[in-house]
């Protein structure tokens, strides 16, 4: 099997730690891909070749101009040798049971994640996540109300992506995207519940504009999952400008806020004023604060 990490400019030290989890990995037939979409970090260049003379199943592959996460993943795909293919950032760890945990689940599902947890730049653990375990009930969140297979938690057939055509460069929901054609295509899908992955919170996170148009594109997909195959690049951006787009895009923005609000408490007391304060208001007047409501109740089947 092959393992790919795609690389940019992270820091060495969480590049290794990602890289080291994967060489560490207690499943030792692999063929670790590590792909530098950077022409012009040489430290991380020079860090990638290390690894490939102190371990044979070290491959390097750096791109010779900017590809993007999408060029980038679906060129580490087609350079891929094994039958099936995991995937981490660079700056994330993979515990050293993962792998083998994981393809245990084949030749029966298609689609393989885990249950994950997220760290911070100092390594700690902050949060826990949980989803959806088996097939039924995976594709039933992902098509009515968020995406529950995170992608640096998947191990997958190199089949499926070559009859779903690889990722589309259709914006920062390719993984969503994905899923969601693999779902329309029926392909079998199973969520381990125990923790394989930390998956690192970044130090300023994704911007503003691109968390709202990471959310957004996703609800886009969600509203027209019956023609998900047909959806353009183009489709979604010209959703983003319209009367509708905006609105939703502001309303977003409000529960966005509310919702840190609430989080950044001080305190369970302080907790759970905000929430009383804040969620009033995201429960009857705002547009997500219902729509995450109804989600919750659906998915507890109230």
């Amino acid at each position: 099997m092959s393992f790919i990490i795609p690389c940019y400019k992270e820091p060495l030290e969480q590049f290794t730690m990602a890289v080291d989890s994967v060489i560490k990995q207690t499943y030792k037939n692999l063929e670790i891909i590590l792909i530098l979409d950077n022409p012009q970090n040489e430290e991380l260049a020079a860090k990638a070749k290390e690894y490939v003379t102190l371990d044979e199943r070290v491959r390097f592959y750096q791109n010779g101009k900017n590809l993007g996460l999408v060029g980038t993943l679906n060129k580490a795909i087609r350079l891929a040798s094994g039958e099936l293919i995991a995937r981490l950032d660079s700056d994330d760890y993979a515990k050293p049971e993962r792998i083998a945990t994981q393809v245990q689940f084949f030749p029966e599902y298609d689609i393989v994640s885990s249950n994950f947890a997220f760290m911070n730049a100092d390594n700690e653990i902050v949060r826990h996540r949980k989803f959806p375990i088996e097939d039924g009930e995976i594709k039933e969140h992902l098509i009515n109300i968020e995406d529950c297979m995170y992608h640096v938690t998947w191990l997958l057939k190199k089949s499926v992506y070559y009859q779903l055509g690889f990722y589309r460069d259709i914006g920062p929901f390719e993984d969503y995207d994905f899923l969601l054609r693999a779902a329309k295509r029926n392909f079998k899908m199973y969520n381990i519940p125990d923790e394989l992955t930390l998956y690192r919170i970044s130090v300023g996170g994704i911007s503003s504009t691109n968390n709202v148009r990471q959310h957004l594109g996703s609800e886009y997909l969600r509203a027209n999952y019956a023609d998900i195959e047909g959806i353009t690049k183009e489709d979604i951006a010209n959703y983003l400008v319209s009367p509708i787009g905006k609105e939703h895009a502001q309303a977003y923005k409000t529960f966005y806020k509310y919702k840190e609000k609430i989080m950044q408490s001080r305190g369970r007391c302080q907790y759970y004023f905000r929430l009383l304060c804040y969620g009033t208001y995201l429960a009857f007047i705002n547009y997500y604060g219902r729509k995450k409501i109804l989600a919750f109740a659906r998915m507890m089947k109230f």
